[in-house]
């Protein structure tokens, strides 16, 4: 509908074009927006290169053409780095995002005073209102990229920022080559054929060049036969999270919600004491911290080990704690609390909560085989039906957290039988037989699999998401439990079992549907045989089991 009533535009403004184009040559800036755009989305999304946002870019390219790509370069290069240096400086202050943000804007403004006086004093031109956004917005990318350090480590923070500044130069050399931008304003069709090309690629194309490249190895050992059967992003969010949790269900989930429904169906959970947001609970805080002496604080709808806070003892004769990022009070324990809940993670100007929970000793079977940190379970789910799982252990690389994307090891568990396979690395894009820090191999077998995968079984279908991840941890007392369930699982695991997840999620679609009405444990026994036919199995269900109608509720 869209694209029909902009070609009637089209059509209209091309059967006047002597009297508009005049018009669109006077707002020549306005065509070079709809090509920088354009140019940006083609690089986020069919190259996949992650940048700070798409329309930042765009800005920062347009200040490029007015004061040229040198300065415009060394511009945003200044303001980068004295902003960078500003926010590494205060880090430790736990000033929540207003204040810490507003502080970043007061050193850029200080800093474009420094740059606008200089130009003044060599009687060059003001650069002011050119610069004044871009400058903006590189105090904004200073702000994300620093966190993101924190966050994620040097390799990816820095990949991000070297595509953003890569979409910013191919963003400034298209639209400032004037025969494609006379082009576009002489032709109102192409108007359309812009939009219809986002159309089209937004919609059609399911890999992108990045992914090609990071299974690439997949790809090679599945075949060109078998190379449909990965996953990718753009087929997961539209055929899968979509479909089986649509927006009403993802608005609804909560991490929060969910451990109170894991503690009230008796499904194994670490202890939850507390989930802070406010004031008020950060007070409650305080008096915990005078009887507990273990324990777990991270952000409740966190991902990948960012900001979490281990808490392993606390030293009797000073009172401080132990935990991962060395000696704390208990002042600055609530003030990392405080951060989460209005700062660190948070978006701006948003509250988010923290959740306090019992800290878990990791169990011998994959505690010998590290060197520090939590190691847990992957599990995807479908329908509640096991497709796909991986143990993630912690690396030094990693800093201690289960997270593939920073250097943890991923163990490919197969499904029928719990067994592991050997390790695959993903930083260094490489399978290993031992872990990297302590030489222990990688082969082992998790026990009661078969419950340990109801667990996780039960978990996913308690969420009420459809597509789900289920993380669980092995604590040295307390056996297996469910740490959180995820409705953006990530694809990573499919490197490290060497198998697409796609045919694998066809298989359930195909033949899970009457099993929708059976128990957990009912679920995972289909899931195992199918995996034990390498998931190609296409007979139709036994006779022997209950349909939809024969079921009692």
């Amino acid at each position: 509908m869209l694209l029909f009533g902009l070609t009637v535009v089209g059509v209209f403004l091309r059967a006047n074009s002597d009297l508009f184009v005049p018009v669109a040559q006077d707002l020549d800036f306005a065509f070079r927006l709809m090509i920088a755009g354009t140019v940006i989305a083609v690089i986020r999304n069919e190259l996949g290169m992650s940048t700070f946002g798409v329309f930042g870019p765009v800005i920062l390219s347009f200040s490029w053409v007015v004061i040229g790509p040198f300065w415009g370069f060394v511009i945003i290069a200044y303001i980068f780095i004295i902003t960078s240096l500003a926010r590494v400086a205060i880090s430790d202050l736990d000033l929540g995002t207003a204040h810490r943000v507003a502080s970043l804007l007061v050193v850029a403004a200080i800093g474009l005073f420094v740059l606008e006086a200089a130009a003044q004093l060599q009687n060059l031109q003001s650069l002011q209102a050119v610069i004044l956004f871009p400058v903006v917005l590189t105090t904004w990318y200073a702000e994300r990229f620093v966190g993101s350090l924190t966050e994620t480590g040097w390799p990816p923070a820095t990949r991000r920022l070297a595509a953003t500044l890569l979409s910013i130069a191919a963003a400034f050399f298209v639209v400032t080559y004037e025969p494609l931008v006379g082009l576009v304003i002489r032709s109102p069709e192409l108007w359309v054929a812009l939009v219809a090309v986002n159309i089209l690629f937004g919609t059609v194309t399911d890999t992108r060049l990045a992914e090609y490249l990071r299974f690439r190895t997949l790809r090679r050992s599945l075949g060109t036969k078998n190379a449909g059967n990965i996953l990718t992003m753009r087929i997961r969010n539209r055929e899968f999270i979509s479909r089986y949790n649509p927006a009403s269900v993802m608005a609804a989930f909560d991490k929060g919600d969910m451990k109170k429904t894991l503690h009230g169906l008796s499904i194994p959970t670490p202890a939850t004491y507390l989930i802070a947001a406010d004031e008020s609970d950060f007070q409650e805080l305080r008096t915990l911290l005078e009887t507990k002496d273990e324990f777990a604080i991270k952000p409740i709808d966190g991902s990948g080990g960012r900001d979490v806070l281990a808490v392993r003892g606390r030293d009797e004769e000073t009172d401080e704690f132990l935990t991962n990022r060395g000696r704390l009070t208990a002042d600055e324990i609530v003030a990392h609390t405080r951060n989460i809940c209005v700062g660190g993670v948070s978006d701006y100007g948003a509250r988010r909560e923290a959740l306090v929970e019992g800290f878990i000793t990791p169990d011998g079977m994959l505690a010998n085989r590290i060197t520090d940190g939590v190691p847990d379970l992957r599990v995807i789910t479908l329908l509640g039906f096991p497709v796909m799982s991986m143990v993630r252990l912690p690396t030094e690389e990693s800093n201690g957290t289960a997270n593939i994307h920073t250097g943890a090891v991923a163990v490919a568990i197969d499904i029928a039988t719990g067994e592991a396979s050997g390790g695959y690395q993903q930083t260094h894009d490489e399978f290993i037989d031992s872990h990297p820090d302590s030489g222990a191999d990688l082969e082992f077998s998790v026990p009661d699999w078969e419950a340990v995968l109801t667990m996780a079984s039960q978990a996913a279908i308690s969420s009420g998401l459809g597509f789900a991840g289920v993380d669980i941890v092995f604590d040295e007392e307390d056996g297996p439990m469910v740490l959180e369930v995820n409705r953006r699982p990530g694809l990573g695991i499919q490197n490290a079992n060497m198998d697409g997840l796609l045919h694998r999620l066809r298989t359930v679609e195909a033949h899970g549907d009457l099993d929708q009405f059976q128990s957990a444990h009912n679920r995972v026994r289909r899931s195992q045989e199918w995996a034990t036919h390498d998931w190609e199995m296409v007979e139709q269900p036994s006779t022997d089991r209950k349909t939809a109608s024969e079921v009692s509720i």
